[in-house]
């Protein structure tokens, strides 16, 4: 029974290893079995090769142009889990690596979906990477046409609507992911980021790490915060917060009720409150039950839809 238990650890432990270290192929123009196994089998759409790859894994795509979309839907984008390295510029015979030639075979990412050459149809972003503690990559492509222009006024600064163009990153764990050998060409952003965005939700700037990267045509309009008669100081305690969090602040000349609204990373509003005591000193207590641990923002707007403060707070 004993040497039954290990074999079958053993062949667990293999299982697992291998299913770790896979090689899936991407090739728009093949015509085998499309289940990424070789080139000659690649899968012919980028977002099933995503979908299948899980952290060590390895993508590569061939040349062409590969879009989030085939339709309208400007909210779909790539989705590249966090530890698969994505790399381009392969001409699909490639066994190795090194072999490649991203310069001569282009591979381009392009948010120019809907009607082409019109980019008030465009995605908002290209790109989204949820990283974590192991190595995320992305190398050998060219971005292209990604527009983060949403308007919705309800929808969070710091959203991928709004930000990020090309590229949204939401970080997760220590590690980001490595950008190598990449152009971004014509990409705008409403708010933050117009070709890249890193979303932290710690309060602070982050810089991904760049090597051998072209922008060119790239940017961001970074709406201020509103100013004027109405001012807004807030806070957040305790910040991070494990069941609630208290966010409190002096207002001056706001027109009441006032809308307090939470977003979580990918810009989805997750709580709405209105506050309808008229006050120079206003204290809110914010329920963090039922939310899933990780960074939000909160954004809070007068009854004329003046933005009177926004932050980000932490659930652990």
């Amino acid at each position: 029974m004993r040497k039954i238990l290990a074999s079958l650890f053993l062949l667990l432990f293999v299982s697992i290893s291998y299913t770790q270290a896979r090689r899936l192929y991407v090739d728009a123009y093949a015509t085998g079995a499309n289940n990424g196994a070789s080139w000659e089998d690649a899968f012919t759409d980028l977002h099933s090769a995503l979908f299948a790859a899980q952290p060590g894994d390895c993508v590569w795509v061939a040349l062409g142009t590969y879009k989030p979309s085939d339709t309208y839907n400007r909210e779909l984008s790539f989705n590249l889990k966090g530890g698969v390295k994505l790399y381009g510029g392969f001409a699909g015979v490639e066994t190795s690596l090194e072999q490649r030639n991203w310069e001569r075979y282009k591979t381009t990412l392009s948010g120019d979906i809907g009607l082409q050459n019109d980019d008030s149809d465009n995605s908002y972003t290209i790109l989204y990477i949820e990283t974590s503690d192991l190595e995320t990559v992305v190398d050998g492509f060219s971005f292209t046409s990604g527009k983060a222009d949403n308007y919705d006024p309800f929808s969070s600064q710091y959203s991928r609507g709004k930000c990020g163009g090309a590229i949204y990153v939401t970080v997760k764990g220590p590690a980001m992911p490595e950008i190598s050998n990449c152009s971004f060409e014509h990409n705008y952003a409403r708010e933050f980021g117009g070709a890249v965005y890193v979303y932290s939700g710690e309060g602070k700037e982050e810089i991904l790490p760049f090597e051998n990267c072209w922008f060119t045509d790239n940017r961001a309009d970074g709406t201020p915060q509103q100013s004027g008669s109405t001012t807004a100081t807030f806070r957040v305690f305790p910040n991070p917060a494990n069941n609630s969090a208290t966010i409190e602040g002096e207002v001056n000349n706001a027109t009441f009720p006032l809308q307090l609204m939470m977003f979580d990373a990918s810009g989805k509003m997750v709580q709405v409150m209105e506050i309808t005591e008229i006050a120079q000193s206003v204290s809110v207590r914010v329920s963090l039950n039922g939310l899933a641990p990780g960074s939000y923002s909160f954004q809070i707007i007068d009854a004329a839809k003046k933005v009177l403060d926004s932050g980000k707070l932490w659930k652990q």
